[in-house]
């Protein structure tokens, strides 16, 4: 249950760090007009307002993720609940492989030294 804990834990600082991680960008203008863009990853749920620039020549343009404290910004509920669940599997599978990595590597090496005690 602490494992699970520790995961759920480091899986939601990981998905609330991810829109200031992942960012968005565009190629060429838009065909229509855009205010909002939304931010995250692997599934974007942070949505803000951004300034597209008018001009063709301003393009590719690249837009970061402010701070929720300086500019207004909605989370959309479920798509957080969906990266939050694909953070968590993903560091739980690791977690779970290193760990039974490393106790079989400690159990192998105790083995061997009881073999050598033996003889």
């Amino acid at each position: 249950m602490k494992r699970i804990i520790i995961v759920g834990i480091i899986s939601l600082i990981i998905s609330l760090s991810s829109p200031f991680i992942f960012h968005n960008y565009l190629e060429k203008k838009p065909l229509e007009e855009k205010e909002t863009m939304v931010f995250g990853g692997p599934i974007p749920f942070a949505e803000q307002k951004v300034q597209i620039p008018e001009e063709e020549y301003a393009y590719p343009a690249e837009f970061t993720f402010q701070s929720p404290l300086e500019t207004e910004t909605k989370i959309q509920p479920f798509p957080f609940v969906f990266t939050f669940i694909c953070y968590f599997l993903l560091i739980f599978s690791v977690y779970t492989v290193v760990a039974s990595y490393s106790k079989k590597a400690v159990n192998k090496t105790g083995r061997k030294k009881e073999q050598k005690d033996n003889l």
